[in-house]
């Protein structure tokens, strides 16, 4: 079983290696290509940004690297979900 996708984020963020915000959008861009429907993607996305609000107020020292993925997260919602060939 994996870990919850927020504590993938935090863990990545608490490290603090380079590529760390690489790997949280990879996990992230995971995480997101596991919905099958558009709708279950906007949903799991939502979800996520509000996970990653609420890390941010128990982790404030994490705020730059949670914010980074926020706006990363915010700019997934915009584009469509890709189909398959």
């Amino acid at each position: 079983m994996q870990p919850p996708i927020q504590h993938v984020i935090r863990a990545l963020a608490e490290d603090g290696r380079t590529g760390a915000l690489g790997l949280a959008e990879y996990a992230v861009d995971s995480f997101a290509a596991t919905c099958p429907t558009e709708g279950d993607r906007a949903l799991a996305l939502d979800i996520l940004l509000r996970d990653l609000a609420s890390l941010r107020g128990v982790a404030p020292h994490l705020a730059a690297f949670v914010g980074r993925i926020e706006t990363y997260v915010a700019r997934l919602r915009q584009a469509p979900l890709p189909q398959a060939a």
